[in-house]
């Protein structure tokens, strides 16, 4: 049987979310792009409404966020983002990914983040295969192929890949840090919550780490 080891990204490989940094990073703070900003706002309020789905309102974030941007090559954003990525993963996480490695694990990076810029982590990470939301980029704008890989979707996406026959899943392990992947990290026997003591406190069956 197959032994894999499963990391989450946001807030577990690194400390904050790779979504919000895109916006701090991407979007053009000018006058010309007030209203792309009011827009964006508009846009947050209906999904925290739930008149947007998650998936819709990511699409529509991204498509902002591009839109405002000087940048207007996909590739150059991916490479410059994943650059700049890399240098916030956790020195912690960067051994941990080595050691599971080197014990025969395969390596899956599950993220509810887009594909674009996490191929490349994925490849400069070392990991065998990435599971997470996709997307496609035609005509200038972002589109989300599929699910959104989040939540229930998670586990989902991840049965379509690894049948539960095939793993070791008591022997295999997974690190997340937030409590939406609380039944994900359920199917493991080695599951751990990675920097969130409030989570870790309603979910003592699951062990903690702290990783800098």
């Amino acid at each position: 049987m197959e032994l894999i080891a499963i990391f989450d990204f946001d807030g577990t490989l690194i400390k904050r979310d790779s979504m919000v940094l895109f916006f701090l990073r991407y979007f053009n703070f000018s006058w010309k792009n007030i209203p792309d900003l009011f827009r964006l706002n508009l846009e947050t309020i209906k999904f925290f409404l739930k008149i947007y789905s998650q998936k819709k309102y990511k699409e529509k974030f991204l498509n902002l966020v591009i839109d405002s941007s000087k940048i207007k090559d996909p590739e150059k954003i991916a490479d410059g983002f994943s650059e700049y990525l890399l240098r916030l993963v956790f020195k912690d996480a960067k051994k941990e990914i080595s050691k599971l490695k080197e014990n025969g694990f395969e390596l899956v990076l599950l993220s509810a983040s887009p594909d674009f810029y996490l191929k490349k982590i994925k490849d400069k990470l070392g990991f065998s295969k990435l599971i997470c939301t996709k997307t496609n980029f035609k005509n200038g704008k972002i589109t989300i192929c599929g699910e959104d890989c989040y939540g229930e979707n998670k586990i989902k996406m991840l049965l379509d890949e690894y049948k539960k026959e095939d793993v070791n899943w008591e022997e295999s392990y997974c690190f997340a840090d937030n409590k939406s992947d609380r039944h994900l990290l359920g199917l493991f026997g080695n599951a751990y919550i990675v920097n969130n003591k409030r989570f870790r406190k309603n979910n003592s069956n699951f062990k903690l780490l702290t990783w800098r």
